[in-house]
């Protein structure tokens, strides 16, 4: 438990943030249906998160912003609403619920080099949002717990996003919104 994060999983050994995580080879095949993908997912995250919020900016030439303003909009953020913020990465959705006024935040994302970034956001902009390590196929919450579940760019990072799915309609109260 590093700085508040609940952390259930751990990188594993043989990966090296310095190694390339995926092949020419294994692009062309196909990442998604990789059998070792969420380790390989894990891994290139954690090579990349202290320059992953310059790198969505720049790609997107700062659209990401405006993107993630309109989700929260969309999502018509009330004060009793409890936000979870599936695949968080270094919590730029989950702050904008929670500037829009939600009652809490949780933001949940499998690598934990991205939910260190999150932290130190969310603790210099004074925002009281939780942040665990864990996977959108498997959420360690209550049925019905959520009134907003939201995914932003991550879900193409799962392994099974039919599980992931099942997962935020599970958490999701009656009346939510994914």
């Amino acid at each position: 438990n590093t700085r508040g994060i609940i952390a259930d999983m751990t990188l594993p050994d043989e990966i090296s943030p310095k190694s390339p995580v995926w092949s020419g080879e294994d692009l062309e095949a196909n990442p998604h249906t990789a059998v070792d993908k969420a380790r390989r997912i894990e891994a290139m995250f954690t090579s990349i998160a202290r320059k992953y919020d310059l790198n969505n900016r720049l790609h997107s030439m700062w659209q990401d912003q405006v993107w993630r303003h309109r989700a929260v909009a969309l999502a018509e953020v009330t004060e009793t609403d409890d936000v979870v913020d599936v695949a968080c990465g270094t919590g730029d959705l989950a702050m904008a619920f929670c500037k829009a006024g939600a009652h809490s935040v949780l933001g949940i994302d499998f690598t934990l080099a991205m939910l260190d970034i999150a932290v130190t956001k969310a603790e210099i902009a004074g925002l009281p949002i939780e942040y665990r390590q864990g996977d959108a196929m498997d959420l360690k919450l209550n049925d019905e717990s959520a009134d907003i579940v939201s995914v932003a760019f991550g879900i193409r990072n799962v392994q099974d996003s039919t599980k992931a799915f099942t997962e935020f309609y599970r958490i999701l109260r009656p009346g939510g919104r994914v």
